[in-house]
């Protein structure tokens, strides 16, 4: 990170979005936390709406085997695998409609961030305190494979209901929450950077490739805040990370399946499997002094927005730093979301997708998009957010 070391105040470009809340729909594997109770098993092909809410919907996590919703009124709402407890019910019962996680109702706190891992949870609540639950990995097995769990704890058993990160009571109030396979980030108003869980593919962005069982500082992120760095955004994928600093700088860190972090050097030389440390994204086709305000990560590709009213594609295996998306210049960029082999951008005259990200398409190169109208696919209703970083898909619709 030599090349991040200036000393001073930056500028933030980017504003954390203000939404409305709405009603939700949701496709994908049925069967991975689509939230509808139906008879056949197979693929939820077109977007459906989820009748257990009615225009409270407020934000969206959907992970790789399970999802969570977080209404209007701090709420918190989980569906999808629970084998391990990590719908936060008490209980490990595969629940496929949307369940209220009562301990937070009921100890009459509000959920105010949520992130998934592959079998568990990482939630901030109101009384500032950080919640994990779901799968411990303290197996005999699990200890013999040398895997890690992302609950901040050292748990004999599976967690099936929130429990506070001890390690992290009384420390300044999380900001943001972050989680893959079995590793878990969050970064407080004081601008520390904690992580645990996995580490041998660079997960928790730290230097090593150790698991840690216990949250513990960041040291490069430290160093980062004492130049003047800090984090405006974050969001994790499978076993990869990206965070968005002030200033426009991208920085990316763990494992870049198909190039899905950005952060290959040099552009034909595989440099990027695991980045044990925060890598800038490689901006070598960006304009001179374009700078990055906003970015999403999915399984496998990302997508990065510029001031310049651009945006870049890495991933799928076609590209392994950001590449432009070729879109009429006249077409202001509104939203955007990077999923499983495919992504989407909503700008004020269309809404282009690629591959099968909404609807049954033929599978094509990522540079085509599809164009349609969201009134097509929502019942004419208006969109606040879509996204899906997996397999599961989802729109929060005012209609």
């Amino acid at each position: 990170m030599n090349c991040l070391t200036h000393s001073g105040l930056f500028k933030s470009l980017w504003t954390r979005p203000i939404y409305r809340a709405g009603n939700l729909y949701t496709w994908g594997v049925h069967s991975l936390g689509c939230g509808i109770n139906q008879d056949s098993k197979g693929d939820q092909l077109r977007p459906r709406r989820i009748d257990e809410f009615n225009g409270n919907v407020a934000k969206v996590y959907p992970s790789e085997y399970f999802t969570a919703v977080i209404t209007d009124n701090g709420d918190l709402y989980t569906f999808g695998h629970n084998n391990y407890g990590q719908l936060g019910l008490g209980n490990t019962e595969e629940h496929q409609t949307p369940q209220l996680v009562r301990y937070f109702r009921d100890k009459g706190l509000k959920v105010t961030d949520v992130a998934l891992g592959s079998n568990h949870a990482v939630a901030l609540a109101s009384d500032g305190n950080v919640y994990t639950w779901g799968n411990a990995n303290n197996s005999i097995w699990d200890q013999f494979q040398g895997k890690a769990s992302g609950l901040g704890d050292n748990y004999q058993n599976n967690v099936a209901t929130p429990q506070a990160v001890e390690k992290l009571v009384g420390t300044p109030k999380g900001k943001f929450v972050s989680a893959g396979i079995d590793y878990s980030i969050v970064v407080n108003e004081s601008n520390q950077v904690y992580v645990w869980g996995a580490g041998k593919r660079g997960e928790l962005g730290n230097g090593c490739s150790l698991n840690f069982k216990y949250p513990e500082l960041n040291p490069i992120f430290e160093q980062l805040s004492k130049s003047g760095y800090t984090i405006q955004k974050i969001k994790s994928c499978f076993a990869g990370t990206l965070a968005l600093l002030n200033e426009g700088i991208v920085v990316g860190w763990g494992r870049s399946y198909y190039g899905s972090l950005g952060v290959r050097q040099q552009e034909y030389v595989v440099t990027d499997l695991e980045n044990y440390t925060p890598t800038p994204v490689n901006q070598k086709y960006f304009q001179p002094n374009e700078k990055v305000i906003d970015f999403d990560l999915g399984y496998n590709l990302s997508l990065f927005l510029t001031d310049q009213n651009r945006i870049y594609l890495s991933g799928f295996d076609e590209s392994y730093v950001p590449r432009p998306i070729d879109l009429p210049k006249d077409e202001k960029i509104l939203k955007f979301s990077a999923s499983n082999n495919s992504y989407a951008i909503l700008t004020d005259k269309n809404f282009y997708t690629s591959n099968e990200f909404v609807i049954p398409q033929q599978k094509r190169n990522l540079g085509f998009l599809f164009k349609s109208q969201p009134k097509e696919l929502f019942d004419s209703g208006n969109i606040e957010q879509f996204g899906g970083g997996y397999r599961v898909r989802y729109a929060i619709v005012n209609n």
